[in-house]
């Protein structure tokens, strides 16, 4: 995929914001303008084994204003032939990136978690969910939320670094 480069912002961003987002190893970069044109949570297949989670949460923008700004090289493509899409990951930690597909040319989907800031747009549609997972948690109230410690480290450093998980 043949995204615009920097020097094409200016003509491309009419709010004058934009936002960027980034895979987990910091490699790749990715900036959109601002506001992403709409957000969803995707059930299906195919993007439940790419990300390896229940389903995975996009933002759509438009082609013209999405741009790599930092790690073009270390991107690798997975062309699926069946759903013919292309995925998108950094090939140094394998985070998503992108999610073009063909019946939309003209737009570019990115998963929403590579960003911190806000995008625009709040994910309100769910894609292929009557392909949603028995397992997957849907927040039905029948088992409250749980805060428990989880440490990192060796054995013998527990309790000194570790993150809050809510189960």
């Amino acid at each position: 995929m043949k995204l615009h480069s920097l020097s094409g912002r200016a003509a491309s961003n009419r709010s004058g914001r934009h936002v960027s987002g980034r895979c987990l190893c910091g490699t790749v970069e990715i900036e959109i303008d601002f506001p992403a044109f709409w957000a969803w949570h995707d059930h299906s297949e195919a993007s439940r084994r790419a990300h390896g989670a229940a389903y995975a949460t996009y933002i759509g923008c438009w082609r013209k204003r999405t741009r790599v700004v930092k790690g073009q090289r270390s991107i690798a493509r997975f062309k699926d032939a069946k759903t013919e899409s292309t995925r998108s990951f950094c090939c140094r930690c394998g985070a998503p990136l992108l999610y073009e597909r063909k019946r939309s040319p003209h737009m570019v989907n990115i998963p929403r978690a590579l960003f911190i800031g806000r995008t625009g747009r709040e994910p309100r549609y769910h894609v292929a969910i009557e392909e949603l997972q028995d397992w997957t948690y849907t927040a039905t109230g029948r088992f409250p939320l749980r805060t428990i410690q989880v440490s990192s480290g060796s054995a013998r450093n527990r309790g000194a670094a570790g993150a809050t998980l809510r189960c």
